[in-house]
């Protein structure tokens, strides 16, 4: 089994899920998919003194990873999940956006279609304007035999649980050693992002005989 910690407001948490599912659905490889909110909500002082020249950065590398693994990537992204300064870096103390889709994002773990869910919700976040709209979501919902409005109240009953199960994914990714994602965890060693780290990951489990080629 693989633990794989996500944000829905990673980039490179989306890049690579292509992969992750390909473990799963081609070599029946457990991937527990566990979802925490992103940097910014965990540890704001990250983005202390990262400025608009940080940000270009960021976003010149994710094309070109985008652009490798053939994968569509549409920036920036409107809305941003998190509301943020990309001048400065600060973070807006009203984040009208990200709460929302960890706690779908949980709820469809719950209900046994996490990480699936979250490879096409990301796939609208990073592609699509207005992703956030209910003419996108009603049909990414039934898409999983869910409907948006049952899973609004569903998530509003049971908002306490699901904050509390976020956070006990915090603290099993500090457990494992790393603060960072996409992070997977296997056999009690952590692989931290993308390209060398899952290289690692592909040929330890290509050792441990679990696939032959990938």
């Amino acid at each position: 089994m693989i633990d794989l910690y996500f944000s829905y407001r990673s980039p490179y948490s989306y890049l690579i899920l292509p992969r992750m599912l390909k473990l799963k659905n081609e070599y029946n490889i457990d991937i527990n998919f566990k979802i925490v909110y992103p940097i910014a909500i965990r540890l704001p002082e990250f983005f202390k003194d990262r400025n608009l020249f940080y940000f270009t950065s960021l976003m010149m590398d994710i094309k070109r990873k985008a652009k490798k693994l053939n994968m569509s990537l549409n920036l920036p992204i409107k809305p941003d999940p998190i509301k943020q300064n990309i001048i400065t870096g600060k973070i807006s103390e009203n984040q009208p956006y990200i709460f929302d889709i960890c706690h779908m994002g949980q709820l469809m773990c719950n209900r046994g279609k996490g990480i699936e869910f979250a490879h096409e919700l990301s796939k609208l976040i990073w592609n699509i304007k207005n992703w956030n709209n209910d003419d996108l979501l009603e049909p990414l919902f039934a898409e999983f035999g869910e409907d948006l409005g049952e899973v609004r109240e569903s998530i509003k009953s049971n908002e306490k649980s699901l904050i509390e199960e976020i956070e006990m994914n915090q603290l099993d990714q500090k457990e494992a050693g790393h603060h960072g994602v996409p992070l997977n965890v296997y056999k009690g060693k952590y692989y931290f992002g993308q390209d060398d780290p899952f290289e690692e990951l592909i040929k330890e489990l290509k050792n441990d005989g679990v696939i032959k080629d990938f």
